[in-house]
């Protein structure tokens, strides 16, 4: 099995996330580290969602709303990608990396699986969301592995 790469929106900052993830053995960068802090400061979702998931990177973001906006759900499905979210925006850094760490076996399996999807991390676990589609509604379900 291929290593999984991690690429972290800007959302989720550019320092306590992606170190705490590094130095538990993931392979984890930010916008800034792939693309530069200018042009990862200007990159809409649609674009860093399009060329992250063109680059083989499994996509985390902190906005769960990501499935249901069109032009993020687009390129979601138009590039086949990997994305996982936070359930809750609140979270600090340290919390977001205390629940990568949690479910990281969970996590890893994910990141063999073939794209698009999205799936959401909370406490209680990880859920795969539907990404918005013509005709339909948003909707989540729960993950069984």
């Amino acid at each position: 099995m291929l290593p999984v790469r991690f690429l972290l929106d800007r959302s989720l900052g550019q320092r306590v996330l992606a170190a705490r993830l590094r130095d538990a053995g993931w392979d984890a960068r930010t916008l800034a580290d792939e693309y530069g802090d200018e042009r990862a400061q200007r990159m809409r979702d649609e674009e860093w969602i399009g060329a992250g998931a063109t680059a083989g990177y499994f996509l985390v973001a902190k906005d769960h709303r990501i499935a249901t906006r069109p032009l993020e759900a687009h390129a979601i499905y138009a590039h086949d990608a990997k994305v996982l979210v936070f359930a809750r925006g609140d979270l600090t850094a340290v919390q977001m990396g205390d629940l990568c760490l949690e479910y990281s076996d969970k996590i890893h399996r994910l990141a063999a699986a073939r794209g698009p999807f999205v799936y959401s991390l909370a406490a209680h676990g990880l859920a795969r969301k539907r990404l918005a589609a013509p005709g339909s509604r948003p909707a989540t379900t729960t993950m069984s592995t």
